[in-house]
């Protein structure tokens, strides 16, 4: 009795294996095995004795069956789904999961940042990097303005120290002793450079509209909001006065994924509307978005705006920053820190130009020349 016991136990161990072996040969070509698209690379091909070495083999078969094993994207979203709902974790090590499931970016995906050690304070720069970074802004604005050139510099700060309510109780308080205003006072005490640090006006945009996100909830970024808000502090180096943001138009679109969602793997689930300010200005830029995605060009039709030329160095900030500056200048341009060369600056010969950095890029400052952009 005992020996048909176990038989039953094989023969239903057995068929429990099976089925999804068969099944997935069934329908396995209409699920999504697309890991390639999800993590942006190239899959791993299955290797053969006969072009790889017996050494090689056992770690290129384990990555072969890594990204080709079936059910994988599902499984992954699962366990990434019980991570974040049941658990307020993260299935990513650049990810952690604030309060009312806010996320925040930990990560060191770009050169030396460090995103949780600026919240906290504990990477401040010494008096020889913060003379260094004075001296790389001061050499960049003496060659612009040999030329005839307008030099501003913003410092954005990072979505963690704007929503600080939201991140973990293990990260404690933010710290106001911090990089960013470290750069921001030494420069403004030390040199005659011009630069605008929007922080201030956005916290306090915030505090008076606590109704008004500003940054993106799944995303390390701002949302246009926040953008319009810092556009307003920029603008006024130029005498430009922006209307206040809950006076004009506002719309809200559907979004596409964002980037903390998609590290997660819960892209395709945490998603929120993406709001736009529109109408904000009598002389609307036309931007257009080049097919590198890190190049924009802003025109304001029939030359209604001012004649001078916008030129813009910066990060992934700029992308929402742009049309909210574009709109003061008949002809503008932007340039991502790494598809930035000095040759397109020139021949596009501006008047004006703006090198924006956000708060966990601000070493770029330590590297960047107008001749040779961030060279690390």
């Amino acid at each position: 009795m005992k020996t048909i016991t176990q038989r039953i136990y094989m023969v239903i161990l057995t068929i429990l294996i099976l089925i999804p072996v068969v099944l997935y040969a069934v329908i396995g070509k209409y699920l999504d095995s697309s890991t390639a698209d999800k993590e942006n690379r190239v899959m791993t091909e299955m290797p053969t004795l006969a072009n790889t070495q017996i050494s090689e083999f056992p770690t290129l078969f384990d990555a072969y069956m890594n990204d080709n094993l079936p059910y994988k994207n599902y499984l992954v979203t699962i366990n990434s789904m019980a991570d974040y709902y049941l658990f307020n974790t993260s299935s990513s090590d650049d990810v952690i999961v604030g309060d009312k499931g806010w996320l925040f970016y930990v990560g060191h995906e770009n050169n030396d940042e460090d995103p949780l050690a600026d919240y906290e304070g504990t990477n401040l720069y010494s008096i020889d990097e913060l003379e260094i970074i004075a001296e790389n802004m001061t050499n960049a604005r003496d060659f612009l303005a040999s030329q005839g050139k307008e030099f501003v510099i913003t410092i954005i700060p990072n979505k963690s120290r704007v929503y600080s309510e939201y991140m973990p109780d293990m990260c404690g308080d933010v710290s106001q002793e911090c990089r960013l205003n470290q750069v921001y006072q030494y420069l403004s005490e030390n040199t005659d450079l011009t630069i605008v640090s929007p922080y201030n006006d956005i916290v306090s945009y915030k505090e008076a509209h606590p109704e008004t996100q500003l940054y993106f909830k799944y995303d390390t970024h701002w949302n246009n909001f926040g953008a319009y808000v810092a556009a307003q502090s920029i603008s006024r180096v130029w005498g430009f006065e922006m209307p206040d943001l809950d006076t004009v138009e506002q719309v809200y679109v559907d979004s596409d994924t964002y980037d903390l969602a998609r590290m997660i793997n819960l892209g395709d689930y945490l998603k929120e509307d993406a709001p736009i300010a529109t109408a904000y200005s009598g002389h609307m830029a036309r931007v257009e978005i080049q097919s590198d995605g890190m190049s924009f060009t802003g025109t304001v039709d029939q030359g209604t705006a001012d004649a001078r030329k916008l030129y813009i160095i910066g990060d992934s900030f700029s992308a929402l920053l742009f049309p909210y500056l574009a709109c003061h200048f008949n002809s503008s341009k932007s340039d991502m820190y790494y598809n930035y060369n000095y040759s397109s600056l020139e021949s596009y010969d501006p008047d004006v130009v703006v090198f924006e950095c956000v708060e966990r890029y601000l070493n770029n400052m330590l590297h960047f020349s107008i001749e040779n952009g961030v060279v690390y």
